[in-house]
């Protein structure tokens, strides 16, 4: 997974407050890894200083839904430029039966992908 800036509490180490938006995601795709499944999400931060914060996974039925959020101290200046991203987010399937399952990352994009049998 990227590095992240702050932790999951929102605050970075110094415990100064970080600015929390769903993340710009341009594609999902779903690649096997040394026999574990990830989510592979590109997309944009809003700027040079954004990073992803947090990661937030939930799988209900055939469906995992991911929430990926960013954050950045709001008291850094940076330029205002699209800054391409790519995450890798393990998959949580311990526990599933074989089939296909739907990846939803900030309910915008997705994919489907087929897990063992």
């Amino acid at each position: 997974m990227a590095a992240c800036d702050a932790d999951d509490d929102g605050e970075d180490e110094d415990g100064d407050a970080a600015a929390g938006t769903p993340a710009m995601v341009d594609s999902v795709v779903v690649e096997e890894q040394l026999g574990h499944n990830y989510a592979v999400v590109t997309g944009f931060y809003p700027d040079a200083c954004t990073r992803i914060s947090d990661v937030d996974q939930d799988v209900e039925g055939s469906s995992f839904n991911i929430n990926l959020m960013t954050g950045r101290l709001e008291e850094l200046t940076c330029a205002q430029m699209l800054t391409q991203y790519t995450v890798s987010i393990l998959l949580e399937v311990g526990g599933l039966a074989p089939g296909e399952y739907t990846v939803t990352v900030n309910d915008d994009r997705a994919t489907t992908f087929n897990f063992g049998g």
